[in-house]
Parts: structure tokens; C-alpha cells; sequence
């Protein structure tokens, strides 16, 4: 399996391979595809900021958020960042972003467009991460098989449900439950559309008692 720096190399290979100097669009298709993964949560942190430095191509960064601790990339440069753009999620400001360049190269301006853009996608990302992290925990000893329990899931369907509440992606939750990968989907979408919900987050919002909705199915059925 590649690590980062690697797999950042070989992006780096496939650009120089294709004659562009800076960013392409399949590039950036690619980044965006990544920042948009959420899932596994407890993981996006570290690989939405591995996303945000392949899109310039940076050999390392690192992220600052206030009340905890920085965490960097494995093989970081002993000089300050390059660059450094803030985190921002809607209009709040949460963290910052720093890059590591190589030596004497500095960010085009259509690299820094990018990097600006990935930063956004990132931190959105991060406050998604965190609302399905610390939500999904809030109703820990049964509280959650009192909420699914009232909903009209079936016994698979909630035990996909608590798994994803849990934490697990849906790789875990296709290894602990034994099914594929493809019919966790599956059930996700019959799941979503039994609750009237349409993303992670909003189940997560459901459960965690923070919608104004119960776990109910929607209006009509």
C-alpha cells in the first residue's frame, strides 16, 4: 500500500506525464472526489489535508485548530510553511492550513486559486466529520436503540444504522455484518428513504436529537 508522500509522487508523475505545469482539470476532479470522501470519519482529518496538499503538490503541511493539538504530515520540512490559508466553514474561521513547498517554488496563481478552493472543501469537510463524530455519540448507553427501535427499519437496517452511528465505515460495516460493500449501499439508500433523510449527517442529526424530525418514515407512507 502506497503512503502519502508516494502516492503524492505519482500524482506529480502522471501531471508531468501530460505536459501540464500546474493543476489540470482531471487534477482537481480527483482532489474534489477525495475532500468529498467522508467516510471512514475518524480518518478524514489527516487524508482530506493529504488531499488539499497533492492538489499543489506540496511535500508536506500541517493543521492548526484552536483547543488541540497541531498534527502534521509524517515527513515534514524544517522550514516554515510555504503557505498558509485559513479553514473557513460557511463564514466561521475554523484553523488553518500550512503547506510545505519544495525548495525555491512558489504557488502559481491558478495553483493558489486551487489551494484556497481545496481549503474550503476541506474544512466543510471537517465540520461534517466532527457533527457525525461527537452528534452520533451524544445518545450512547441505549439511546440510540431507543431512537431505531421507534423507526419503521427493519432488524438489518437498524443494526447497519447503529454500526454507522458507531463510527464504522461501510467497509467495517460490511466485514462485521458479512455482507458486501454494494448491499450496505444498498440498504443506506432504503434507509435514507424510509427516514426522508439524505446524507449521513442528517441521519446522524435525526438520531442525535437535534433535528426537529423524529425517526420516522416521511409524510404519505
Amino acid at each position: 500500500m502506497q503512503t502519502w508522500p508516494q502516492r503524492q509522487s505519482t500524482g506529480d508523475s502522471r501531471l508531468a506525464q501530460r505536459g501540464d505545469r500546474n493543476v489540470s482539470l482531471f487534477h482537481i476532479m480527483d482532489i474534489a472526489e477525495g475532500l468529498l470522501q467522508l467516510d471512514p470519519v475518524r480518518t478524514y482529518a489527516r487524508r482530506g489535508a493529504e488531499h488539499v496538499a497533492r492538489a499543489v503538490r506540496a511535500v508536506g503541511y500541517v493543521v492548526e485548530r484552536d483547543g488541540t493539538e497541531p498534527f502534521r504530515s509524517e515527513h515534514m520540512p524544517a522550514t516554515e510553511a510555504t503557505v498558509t490559508l485559513p479553514l473557513r466553514s460557511g463564514r466561521e474561521v475554523i484553523g488553518s492550513l500550512g503547506l510545505f513547498l519544495p525548495q525555491d517554488r512558489r504557488l502559481a496563481e491558478d495553483e493558489l486559486r486551487v489551494a484556497r478552493w481545496a481549503a474550503r472543501l476541506y474544512a466543510r469537510g471537517l465540520s461534517y466529520t466532527e457533527r457525525l463524530a461527537t452528534e452520533g455519540g451524544r445518545r450512547a448507553d441505549g439511546g440510540v436503540d431507543d431512537a431505531l427501535a421507534r423507526s419503521p427499519l427493519t432488524p438489518r437496517e437498524r443494526e447497519v444504522v447503529a454500526l454507522l452511528i458507531s463510527g464504522a465505515s461501510t467497509r467495517d460495516i460490511a466485514d462485521r455484518t458479512g455482507l458486501t460493500v454494494s448491499t450496505i449501499n444498498t440498504y443506506m439508500k432504503r434507509i435514507f428513504a424510509k427516514l426522508g433523510v439524505h446524507s449521513r449527517v442528517e441521519l446522524v442529526a435525526r438520531l442525535a436529537g437535534t433535528s426537529t424530525n423524529g425517526l420516522h418514515a416521511p409524510a404519505g407512507e
